[in-house]
């Protein structure tokens, strides 16, 4: 935002003193700007400015998937050890674990996928990678347990998650036990706006969302799992 209200600056006033410069100027307007950028040093400046604001807002583009990455595995670093507390194996069986923390391990063998899940979807959140919807059943519960994960920053772990196909495993391991999933159907599109597939189900089973295409919000990728074995007390 700051690189945008700079270039925006420097350009209407580089554009203000070129029209001035301008006026009773030769007729051709490409003879008469060479000139007037000849003649006048601050018209040049805020050019050679706009320029170089212009090259270090295309850099900070291009480097914000690398930097978003490096936070988010220093997160998981941090994550992890809470996993394994027992504070949040406390909080995971009364249902009230906070928004940012810790939920679970999740794994998708077929698609070299390892990551902590945090509870919550918000944008602070989910700069952990992935999070969990909380109006979702927990980990491994009855119900439709849904996650939310990014595709093209902060770690990228849905990054392949079109290549799953009916029948690869995935792996949820929660503070209180471990339980398995199998892909169902194929991974599939849908809009933003079908909430239902994150809607609570009676059969145990496992929605993971993304984005889609890469890099854009326009739809969403969907893949579901159906349980197939649970090693938590109750599930």
């Amino acid at each position: 935002m700051l690189v945008k209200i700079l270039a925006t600056v420097l350009v209407l006033g580089a554009g203000a003193a070129v029209v001035v410069a301008l006026r009773g100027q030769a007729a051709n307007p490409v003879d008469a700007l060479i000139d007037v950028l000849r003649r006048t040093r601050w018209a040049r400046r805020a050019l050679t400015g706009v320029g170089v604001i212009c090259a270090l807002g295309a850099l900070g583009f291009l480097t914000y998937p690398f930097w978003t990455d490096v936070y988010s595995d220093r997160l998981q670093v941090r994550l992890e050890k809470q996993l394994a507390s027992s504070e949040i194996r406390r909080d995971f069986r009364a249902d009230r674990v906070e928004d940012g923390d810790s939920l679970t391990r999740l794994k998708i063998p077929a698609i070299g996928v390892d990551v902590v899940v945090v509870e919550g979807t918000t944008q602070s959140a989910l700069r952990a990678g992935a999070g969990h919807y909380p109006e979702t059943p927990l980990p491994c519960a009855e119900g439709n347990v849904s996650i939310a994960g990014h595709r093209t920053t902060y770690g990228r772990p849905f990054n392949e998650l079109d290549e799953l196909a009916p029948g690869d495993v995935i792996i949820l391991e929660t503070p209180v036990g471990d339980c398995t999933y199998e892909v169902s159907v194929d991974p599939f599109i849908v809009a933003p706006s079908a909430t239902d597939v994150v809607a609570n189900t009676l059969d145990p089973r496992l929605t993971l969302t993304t984005c889609h295409p890469e890099g854009s919000a326009r739809q969403r990728l969907i893949v579901q799992a159906a349980r197939v074995t649970s090693g938590i007390e109750g599930a």
